[in-house]
């Protein structure tokens, strides 16, 4: 019986810990030589049917590896409740790898399309060095 409880408590731990982001990347790295090309979007629809957005490009980034070490430079905690949902309107940074993936980035919200499939991510980046970083480049 104490075995079967014991079970039953590592069984409870392992799934909490699964559902607040323990067991993810604790910091949120882009490898420049897997980028496709960078984007600043504003996500325009969600396309409930297809599992992605439509968005409106506000910027294309030309020199993604100065941005690429921009946006691993920037200060980033983890959620460790649930993770947060892109909404319509967001300005986020999108990433396209050469192998057809892509990040969606906001400042407390990720979605990371891997495979066809969708993941969300445990991010917090600070926002205002966030922010800063999407106006440095709209702003031109």
């Amino acid at each position: 019986m104490k075995r079967i409880k014991l079970l039953l408590c590592i069984l409870v731990v392992t799934l909490l810990c699964c559902g607040c982001g323990f067991f993810s990347p604790q910091e949120y790295i882009c490898e420049t030589d897997d980028v496709k090309s960078i984007q600043i979007v504003r996500l325009d629809k969600y396309v409930e049917g297809e599992y992605r957005y439509e968005y409106t490009v506000l910027c294309e980034i030309k020199d993604t590896s100065v941005f690429v070490e921009r946006l691993n430079n920037l200060e980033c905690k983890v959620n460790w409740g649930d993770p947060k949902q892109m909404n319509t309107e967001y300005v986020v940074i999108k990433i396209d790898y050469l192998n057809g993936d892509y990040d969606l980035l906001y400042p407390n919200a990720q979605l990371f399309h891997r495979s066809d499939s969708n993941n969300y991510g445990y991010f917090f980046f600070d926002e205002e060095q966030f922010n800063a970083l999407i106006s440095d480049y709209t702003a031109e």
